[in-house]
Order: structure tokens, then sequence, then C-alpha cells
């Protein structure tokens, strides 16, 4: 279904027609004389079964115009345009109506779950909410279905994961709990703002070809926002490029990288890692007599957990792990969600002790987490840490400025003023964020920007080692290539070493030297990036390899082995009119 217009046969599931979207004038801002313009005349359309993509990099506007849609633009922003679902024009619908419509004919799925769930209410909970209080299911039933939407979107165990809080998750599972919950209506039209950031390739794999099941079997309508050219190309029929707020280019997602004419377009097509050579080891020829900066010894961590009849038993995250990283050099560990990568990298800095096993980093034992402040510091100082979700890793109330002069100030006590608004200034250029974004709070940010100043507040340790978790998983692919380029300059130039835990691994390919292949927390598989990457030899590495989305590709569901249909859930026959 390779289009660039839907059928004229009947209107289209979603018709966004000169949108304009308008920020309000920060008090007190320069200049600041009225609404700052943000999305420019914006039009595009998804027709029944359809998937269209919308790509662009961070502050496009892509997740501003799917906001729109959904009704959740920031408080003050306003709009300007037509917005029509099944051709009901939501500008002119009482509120009662549209929050129906909304309710009953939407689903959206967000880029970070953690942010969007309530940490005191079980995911049980949140996935029968909508079932029973908008559809009339009853609990039974409505459980019932939460359970076969977590096994189709590959959550083992679903009675289990019933019972658990958003904490007990990972954030893989977190983001196929919201899509499991987001289908549990039975939408027309799923608005999906990067709803694969955060999920290793199988996975990802897996989530998109239950969509693909939806849309061919019931008809489901895609608007599928993301960074991710080569997912777009594969699940899409149609791609919408957009840049700086405007819709530059619309083009036939299969022919999309011949067709691109537009120079924006072509600069997006021409940055993607996936073709990207192994990069050049960078350590010497006496690398191996080198202590090495870090090194794990058959770490074994495992925690208690709720089972399926509600009793306390033990899942081993990690079981019997060893690797080591020499000085200057990049080691990635990769693997499916719960494969173990970012308990390993807990257990090495402290964050978690381990049951048994050794940890040795710059020479010094760090299997037994640090209790004195000072020696705390002092680990601070030699290895940080890049988290996965930077929304929750950064202090929502502090600025730009006051989380890197903080960050600064605690490695550099006596430093004079002058010298740490100077050393601020400085991580501002080395991650390429704008001085202006300074005064800035997270939640101005993008996903892309907040997770570049996690960055530079880890680099103003100026640490030895820098553990990254997922680090560029949020960046869009123009974003990535220059922090990858960015964090390899760095490390050839000032000897730090990067131990980054990713399930991308085609960043693995543009950024680290080793490779580890880890799955339900043991190694599966270890060498340098080209053989791992051109010549695996464990059948689990070649699984990785083939879900990497690339031309021809189409996503299949490996594990479930065939084809289900999902429950169909029965809609009000209330008619929503206005």
């Amino acid at each position: 279904m390779n289009r660039l217009t839907p059928p004229a046969a009947q209107p289209p599931v979603l018709s966004i027609d000169a949108l304009d979207i308008f920020a309000p004038s920060a008090p007190g801002a320069p200049g600041a004389d009225g609404p700052r313009q943000l999305v420019f005349a914006s039009t595009l359309s998804v027709g029944r079964g359809e998937a269209v993509g919308l790509v662009g990099e961070s502050g496009s506007g892509k997740t501003l115009t799917v906001r729109a849609v959904a009704g959740l633009l920031p408080e003050g922003f306003t709009t300007r345009g037509t917005i029509a679902i099944d051709g009901h024009d939501l500008g002119a619908m009482s509120a009662r109506s549209l929050r129906e419509l909304r309710a009953r004919r939407l689903g959206m799925v967000f880029q970070t779950p953690r942010a969007h769930l309530n940490p005191l209410r079980t995911i049980g909970d949140f996935m029968t909410e909508a079932l029973v209080h908008v559809a009339d299911v009853k609990p039974d039933a409505a459980a019932k279905r939460a359970m076969g939407l977590l096994d189709e979107v590959g959550i083992t165990d679903p009675a289990r994961r019933l019972r658990q809080h958003p904490a007990e998750l990972s954030g893989g599972l977190l983001q196929r709990v919201m899509i499991a919950a987001t289908l549990a209506m039975d939408p027309d039209l799923l608005l999906a703002d990067e709803i694969t950031t955060a999920l290793d390739v199988t996975t990802q794999e897996e989530v998109m070809a239950v969509i693909a099941d939806l849309r061919a079997h019931r008809e489901l309508s895609l608007l599928f926002i993301t960074h991710d050219l080569a997912l777009a190309g594969a699940v899409c029929d149609r791609v919408n490029v957009m840049q700086h707020g405007r819709i530059v280019e619309t083009l036939h997602a299969a022919t999309m990288r011949r067709d691109a004419r537009d120079d924006y377009t072509k600069v997006l097509m021409s940055a993607s890692l996936d073709e990207a050579p192994p990069i050049e080891a960078s350590t010497g020829p006496d690398a191996a007599a080198e202590r090495p900066i870090m090194r794990l010894e058959h770490l074994r961590k495992s925690y208690q957990v709720r089972g399926a009849n509600g009793r306390r038993e033990a899942l081993v995250a990690v079981d019997d792990v060893s690797m080591e990283l020499a000085p200057g050099g990049s080691l990635g560990i990769v693997g499916e969600s719960g494969s173990g990568k970012s308990t390993t990298a807990r257990l090495l800095l402290g964050l978690e002790r381990a049951d048994a096993g050794t940890i040795t980093v710059d020479g010094d034992d760090w299997s037994v987490p640090a209790r004195r402040g000072t020696e705390r510091r002092r680990r601070a100082k030699t290895a940080q840490m890049v988290f996965q979700d930077p929304y929750q890793s950064l202090d929502r109330r502090q600025t730009v400025r006051q989380c890197l002069v903080e960050a600064v100030r605690v490695h550099r006590p006596r430093e004079a003023k002058d010298a740490v608004d100077a050393r601020v200034a400085e991580l501002m250029s080395q991650v390429r964020l704008d001085g202006a974004l300074l005064d800035s709070r997270p939640r101005a940010l993008s996903g892309g920007q907040r997770q570049r100043v996690a960055i530079a507040r880890a680099l103003a340790a100026d640490p030895v080692l820098l553990v990254l978790d997922e680090a560029v998983s949020a960046l869009d692919v123009t974003t990535q290539v220059e922090i990858l380029t960015l964090l390899d300059a760095i490390r050839r130039e000032t000897g730090v070493a990067l131990l980054m835990i990713t399930h991308d691994l085609t960043v693995i390919r543009r950024l680290c030297d080793e490779v580890v292949v880890m799955r339900q927390g043991r190694v599966e598989e270890r060498g340098t990036a080209a053989q791992i990457l051109d010549e695996p030899s464990a059948d689990y590495t070649r699984l990785l390899l083939d879900s990497i989305p690339r031309e021809g590709w189409t996503p299949q569901r490996r594990r479930l082995g065939r084809t289900q249909s999902l429950p169909t859930v029965t809609r009000s026959s209330a008619m929503i009119t206005e």
C-alpha cells in the first residue's frame, strides 16, 4: 500500500490542513512581543489502514504536531488550521464530544513511558482503567484482555506483570506496556511518538509486527513519529520529512532514498549509521600489557520478585559475567531488554551490590559499594554514568545552567565563578547545544536535548571511565552521528574509556572496539566489532542482526511464530456528533 494520497472513496482517518502551532512568549524574554510560531502550515493525511511516517531532527515539530491531534499541547499553546478525524473537525466539536472521540478513536504512545505512568499504581490498574471506566468492561474480563495484550507485545508471564509497579520494569518492558494499553480500546488511529526508542531490535521487530497485523486485520491507521529513517521506510507507506516546523517533503517510503529532492532530506538519508565501517581500534600495540581500566570477574546478581503464584522467587539478572576494558578503549554491551546489560553497569558503579564476583576500576577494588562521602566522590571522579531516560535523571526544577554549574562545582569546589562559567560553556559546546538553552528547564527541551545535557553533566567530572546506558537512543540520526563522533574524539584525545550499553548494533559499529553480547544475564559471545557484526558465531547474535531495519526488511513475529489476531472490544454505539 504505497501511495502519496489516501483513497478518495472515503475520508481519511486523520486530516491535518495548514496547521500552525504557537507557544506563548516567555515572560521577560528579550524580544518577546507575542506568541512564537513553532509549526508552520503543516499538512498531512492518514488513510484507513495506512501508516504514515513523520521524521526529522529533535525540535523539528514532530511531537508538537501529534500532540495537537491528541489535545495534549502544553498550557498556553494555541493552534490555527484544521484537524479532522473521520471527517469530524475537532475545532468545531463540543468538549464532551471531543473527549468521547479521542477516548475511543485515538490511541497515543509516548517516547518516555516512565514519565506517563503513576509509580504508585500497578501495571494492571493502568492496563484496565480505560476498559473498565470508558468501555464498561467487567474487571475480570478487562484483566484477561490485559494479559492477552501483554502477551501479544512479547511480555512473558503477564499475570505477574499486572501485579508489578512501574519501578519493577525496565524501560523496554514499560514501553511495551504502554503500547498494549493503548491497543486495549481498539482505536482507529494510533499516534506513535518514538515508540521504539527504548526497545531492543528484536522487541522493536515484534512490536512493529503486531502493529502490522492490526493494520492488516482491523484497518488500524498509524501516524508514526520517529528519528529512525530505516524503520520508517520499512513500516510506513508514506513519509513526511519535517524541518524547523515545516513539512519539506512527502515521499513513498519504499523509494524515499532514491526520490528525495530536498537538501535537508538528503542530509538525513546520508546520516545513517547502518553502513558505517567499524572504527579503527584506539588501543596501541602495548595495550594488552596495560592494566585494564575496568575488570569484572564472575559477577552474579539476583533479585527476589513476585512469581505468578504471588510468592517470592529468585530472578538471576547477572550470571557469571566477566569482561575488561583497556584505558582509552571502548567496549559495547548489547542484548535485549532484561539481558542484564544495565544491571552489570549498575554493579560496576556501586548502584547495586553484587552477590558474588569482583569489580576492579583503575586498580581499586570496587566490589563493595562506597559508604563514605569522600570515597563516593573519588569514585564519581573516576567513573560517570549517563542514563537511558534523561527526564528521570535530570532535576526538573533546575535550569541547564544550574545543573552544569552544580556538576562542575562538585568536582572543582574551589574554582572561581568565571572559570566555572567557562567550563559550562565548554560543555555545552562539546555536546552541540546552543548557549541560549542554558536557562531552560528539562520540560522545555526535546528528548535529544535532554540527553545531551545529561552527557555534558557526566563529562563535567573529567572521568577516566564513562558508562553510557542507551545514551543516544533518544537522539535523532544526525544528532546520534554528532554525539558518537564527539564521544570517539573525546576518548582519543583524553584517554577516557567508554562502556556503551545499548540495544542498537549500528551504534556499536560506530563507536566500539570490542563487543560483548548478553542474553538472559550471561555472556553469549564476545569479540571485536568487526567479528561480532560481520561474522557472528552465536545464533542469538545473528537474530539481533536480522532484526535491524534495512531496505527490503519487514518486521516478523519471530518469537510467537504465527500471526494472531487481538480480541476485539466492542465500541459504544453512541454517535459522536457536533
